[in-house]
């Protein structure tokens, strides 16, 4: 048997710093509860190579049994509370060598890799963090008695890395390398960040947050392109109404290249007017497409047209034709009927017809609404369809 050897021990429990660098040797705390200790209360110790977890608890001692001991390992360890020190009482069986340990102190050096991983991959959960640290300097193959940090304390310190690096501001982060750079580069990803007041509610200003890579701002600079802008609401961060895409139509590669990514906290008429304003910055004011696609929304054309007097804007397809489906849902119209109405050469043709032909349309799409319902064997719902076309019309 051995006395008096070092051993680390590390809390599971949440909140718990157990055997910390300054306090020494410390015997783990023992609540007032006559009761045994629950299983998520106990610690895992780590000695001469071995993993413990404890098993009772006395006025006298503390027992400790390997961790594998549902393997059928009885290797027992005891904490003496007079002498103070850690006493090996059983054999183990989980490992056919043992080798007599020197105590390692690592405190100082996961000290310094938990604030260096914290900066260098600021994605990471910092539970992440953590368990890297821990297969580095806690392995199981490793005979000595490490003293180390534990769970708690380097989470604390991956929070204090993070929030000095960043001064504790999550929009002021993005502005500050790596968050700023694009992946695997060392070019600026982040393009610009602005704040204007609201005009409808002073208290909430208008946050607008835009990032581009460079190399793709520059197709933007060729003449007569093709510009595709659409937003997104759902999958947005929590203070956000939207996140717009500027896509550039790429003619060696024949699809929309996505370029530019602007969060907004508004979808107001001033929100689109600066977003438009800071992209043609951006490029140097040599953005000069020939078409803009975009959704139908009034403020976002006519801050397109505004802006960029020269395009011609163009209502996306794709939407009206999804606008067009959540009315037909909204006033109960069956399936068959809506898929009918969205088929290619009936809805759309509207849309490439002269305006003063519209009416004359409507009439004709009604029509023919009706007569491929009568060939498709499916009942023509004159009444819902009356109340959409009056949407329609109104709208």
């Amino acid at each position: 048997m051995q006395e008096g050897v070092d051993a680390v021990v590390v809390d599971v429990q949440v909140g718990a710093d157990v055997l910390e660098s300054d306090r020494g040797r410390q015997p783990p705390v023992e609540g007032t509860s006559g009761h045994a200790p629950r299983r998520a209360e106990r610690t895992t110790c780590y000695f001469k190579g071995y993993k413990y977890t404890r098993a009772s608890a006395s006025s006298r001692m503390i027992v400790y049994r390997c961790s594998k001991f549902r393997a059928g390992c009885g290797g027992k360890m005891e904490f003496r509370i007079a002498s103070m020190g850690y006493t090996c009482v059983k054999a183990h069986r989980c490992s056919d060598t043992a080798v007599v340990s020197s105590v390692t102190n690592v405190e100082a050096e996961m000290k310094a890799q938990s604030g260096l991983l914290a900066i260098e991959h600021v994605a990471w959960p910092v539970r992440r963090v953590w368990e890297k640290l821990q297969r580095h300097f806690y392995s199981a193959d490793n005979p000595d008695v490490v003293r180390g940090l534990s769970e708690q304390q380097i989470i604390r310190r991956v929070h204090h890395a993070r929030s000095q690096h960043y001064s504790g501001n999550v929009h002021g982060s993005i502005e500050i390398p790596r968050l700023s750079l694009a992946l695997n580069e060392a070019v600026t990803f982040f393009q610009f960040h602005c704040i204007t007041p609201n005009r409808d509610d002073l208290t909430k200003p208008t946050r607008l947050l835009g990032w581009a890579h460079p190399a793709l701002v520059a197709l933007l600079r060729y003449h007569g392109t093709t510009l595709f802008v659409d937003g997104t609401f759902r999958c947005v961060p929590s203070g956000y109404a939207q996140c717009v895409v500027f896509m550039v139509y790429g003619r060696a590669s024949g699809v929309f290249v996505p370029v530019f990514y602007v969060l907004s906290t508004s979808r107001t008429a001033d929100s689109y007017w600066d977003m438009i304003h800071f992209i043609v910055q951006a490029t140097d004011q040599q953005i000069e497409p020939a078409e803009i696609v975009c959704d139908f929304e009034t403020a976002l054309m006519d801050s397109l047209q505004t802006q960029l007097p020269n395009a011609i804007v163009l209502g996306c397809l794709f939407h009206m034709k999804q606008t067009l489906r959540r009315a037909m849902k909204r006033y109960a119209i069956p399936e068959a009927e809506c898929l009918i109405a969205q088929t290619h050469g009936v809805l759309d043709t509207l849309t490439v017809i002269q305006h003063d032909h519209v009416e004359r349309g409507i009439k004709w799409v009604k029509r023919e609404i009706k007569k491929r319902c009568a060939v498709a064997d499916v009942t023509y719902s004159a009444a819902k369809w009356g109340e959409f076309w009056g949407y329609f019309e109104r709208t």
